[in-house]
Order: C-alpha cells, then sequence, then structure tokens
C-alpha cells in the first residue's frame, strides 16, 4: 500500500513487552465484541446486526487534538493497558481505507505502532466506548495465537527481532 497518502485520520498504539523470569511476555488486552460501526461522517453508529466476536489486539487509538502521536502511543497503553511504559522505537505502520457512508467516500486511516518496555502500573481511569475485558501477558507464541490481526501479528515479530538484539 501507499506510504504518501493524505491520511483523514491517524491513531497509534503500542506493543510492550516486560522480562519476567528471564522470558519476554507481551500485553495484549482483550475488548468485548461489537456491533458492525458504520461511519457517518465523523460520528459513528452501531450497526443494528448481531455482536461481533470479542478480540485481541495491541492497546491502541486516536490521537487528541494537537497531540502527538508518541503522546497518542503513551495514552492509550496506559488508558487501555493499566500500565506506564516508555517508548523504544517505532515499529511500523498500517493503512486502512474505512468506507464513510454519509460522504460515500473512503477515509484514509494510518495506525503506528511503538515498541514499549513495561515500567508499571497505572491508576489511570479507562474511559473509552470500546469495552477492554482482560489485560494479559503472554510469551510471544501464545500471543500470536491470540492476536486478532495480522498485521499486528507481523509487527509483534518485528518486536522480537528487536528485543533479541539489545538483550
Amino acid at each position: 500500500m501507499k506510504t504518501n497518502l493524505p491520511y483523514d485520520e491517524r491513531s497509534a498504539g503500542g506493543i510492550v513487552y516486560k522480562i519476567e523470569n528471564k522470558k519476554i511476555l507481551w500485553l495484549l488486552i482483550k475488548t468485548k465484541g461489537r456491533r458492525k460501526v458504520i461511519r457517518i461522517g465523523t460520528a459513528t453508529k452501531r450497526h443494528p446486526g448481531p455482536l461481533l466476536k470479542s478480540r485481541y489486539k495491541f492497546p491502541k487509538g486516536h490521537l487528541n487534538r494537537d497531540e502527538f502521536l508518541k503522546q497518542a502511543a503513551l495514552r492509550e497503553v496506559e488508558e487501555e493497558g493499566g500500565i506506564r511504559a516508555e517508548i523504544i522505537e517505532k515499529l511500523g505502520s498500517k493503512n486502512y481505507i474505512i468506507w464513510d457512508t454519509l460522504k460515500r467516500k473512503k477515509i484514509i486511516k494510518k495506525v503506528t505502532f511503538f515498541l514499549m518496555k513495561y515500567l508499571g502500573a497505572s491508576d489511570t481511569k479507562y474511559h473509552d466506548a470500546e469495552v477492554v475485558l482482560a489485560r494479559e501477558w503472554l510469551s510471544f507464541q501464545e500471543a500470536c495465537k491470540k492476536l486478532a490481526y495480522d498485521s499486528e501479528k507481523s509487527l509483534l515479530k518485528k518486536a522480537l527481532k528487536t528485543t533479541k538484539s539489545f538483550r
């Protein structure tokens, strides 16, 4: 996919690791199944159809007004993951095309992920439309099995290679 597209939306998130008993563990969040979202301009509406399955993924979300990618990624990890972390490096980005039903046009969204190291628990309160059911620290193999998106699995593989280079 092209990398120099005019993005309509930006999101950022973190692939967070910690070392426990000489093993690397990765943070995944499990989100509640919800109805398919219909985009209408900047607003969204839930489709009246069946609930989608719950899914495992990395913490990520939209940038707030005047927020930079790294700030958004750290905030989302703290809010959705319930932890504090520090950014090690940028891992990569993924482009998505979303159909806006009201404007009848494509919305181009770019999500950027950063490799992060776990610092500690956070008491930040989480308030969002997406419900986080669980936060789990998993081995690489377990995380790969549970992740819902292939693009996140490939970023996890890149993250593992990166962590091996500085251990």
